[in-house]
């Protein structure tokens, strides 16, 4: 049953980014959702402690390095059960939006979290080391004030990748907060996150328009992996989160179908005609989405698709739209959703984030202002963020 607010989602995860030699391949329209692409932003879940840091010269991989826990004592007596959650239906997740209820707390215990557990990470992409020292249960996000429980134990399956997240592109983090916190983005109105992974834009932005309001609007997450996913569900049940919604799919121009080569890290191939996975493909125009504020695409180079059957959507909520992009719009990719946008009369001069957004250092994100109205007010609350001299690090766990 569709959500009463009439409200949907989609998302895209692409293939991996330490494949793309495998996707450049001649007469084959080849295009990455969340994991390829010259802006991509995820970091690789398959670590082992104590690993090398080295990254050979043929491999594009971001590497977390678990260097120890400041902490044992917790180890082993640990109990993530949450028995009055309802278990995420993956088969119906994929036909459509599903709604999370808000478990009871009574079965999520904060004691049992130890909240004052420590674990060092190192973020690695292929230039650049991120060290840093994260809660290992409780993760603070200082951008959207918040913490968020997590089940340390988790790294095998993706638990890993959150804690440096909550330091990961941190200026956007910062502008989005301040547009929310300002009023100039209404919290009581819904978000769509494209590329939701494992929920580290989604749960934070949940968690804030919680605090923001008592009719908080709904977080709606999509990303075509199930696996990644479910992931995010449990981290929503173990925080109690009531204003998520998500969906695995993919959003694009027109309706069909895709396949993957895999079933976890999307390979997603137009011209495939077989694959380990069948994923939906629909326009998010199909959905009827209402009372949107915010508009964030992470889909690596599929962004003029997706907009291409959002013009609708567009069109009648006019939310900020957030794109990544290269510095300076210059991408063949980046040109047409520039022209699709400028056609709608949206504005985006001097709104570039002055932040690496991925391992490729000329990655950027991008606000998209439905007039120059709301611009100009928004410019009163973040125009020093946005015009800042030095660009910001991928990964900064100081911020100023």
């Amino acid at each position: 049953m569709r959500d009463p607010m009439n409200i949907v989602t989609h998302s895209y995860e692409f293939m991996h980014h330490r494949k793309i030699s495998r996707v450049l391949v001649a007469a084959v329209i080849a295009f990455a959702i969340g994991w390829i692409g010259l802006c991509s932003d995820r970091i690789n879940i398959d670590i082992e402690e104590n690993a090398d840091t080295t990254t050979t010269s043929n491999k594009i991989s971001d590497k977390i390095n678990i260097e120890k826990s400041t902490s044992e004592t917790a180890k082993n007596n640990l109990l993530f059960q949450l028995p009055l959650c309802k278990p995420l239906n993956l088969t119906a997740v994929q036909e459509g939006i599903i709604c999370l209820p808000k478990c009871d707390p009574s079965v999520a215990d904060e004691g049992s979290l130890h909240p004052n557990e420590k674990i060092n990470l190192t973020v690695q992409t292929n230039r650049d080391k991120y060290p840093g020292e994260y809660g290992k249960y409780r993760i603070h996000f200082p951008e959207e004030e918040i913490y968020l429980h997590v089940d340390g134990r988790e790294y095998k399956k993706g638990g890993e990748a959150m804690h440096p997240r909550s330091v990961t592109e941190r200026l956007f983090r910062r502008v989005i907060a301040k547009l929310f916190r300002a009023g100039v983005l209404d919290p009581t109105k819904n978000i769509i996150n494209t590329g939701s992974w494992i929920g580290d834009n989604a749960l934070p932005w949940a968690m804030m328009l919680e605090q923001l309001t008592t009719k908080p609007g709904k977080v709606i997450a999509v990303d075509p992996s199930p696996m990644y996913v479910n992931n995010m569900v449990n981290t929503a049940h173990l925080n109690l989160i009531g204003n998520v919604c998500t969906h695995v799919t993919v959003y694009s121009a027109k309706k069909g179908t895709v396949f993957t080569s895999t079933t976890e890290h999307m390979g997603v191939n137009l011209g495939l005609k077989r694959g380990e996975k069948q994923i939906n493909m629909i326009t998010l125009d199909s959905e009827n989405i209402t009372n949107l504020a915010l508009l964030h695409i992470d889909v690596e180079g599929h962004e003029s698709e997706l907009l291409t059957g959002a013009m609708d959507l567009i069109k009648t909520s006019r939310p900020v739209i957030v794109t990544e992009g290269v510095s300076g719009l210059t991408d063949s990719n980046d040109k047409k959703v520039a022209e699709i946008l400028r056609s709608l009369d949206y504005v985006h001069e001097s709104s570039e984030i002055p932040e690496i957004c991925g391992w490729n250092k000329s990655c950027r994100n991008h606000i998209w202002w439905p007039d120059q109205d709301m611009k100009d007010s928004a410019m009163k609350v973040i125009g020093n963020d946005l015009s800042r001299s030095e660009i910001v690090p991928w990964v900064s766990s100081e911020l100023l």
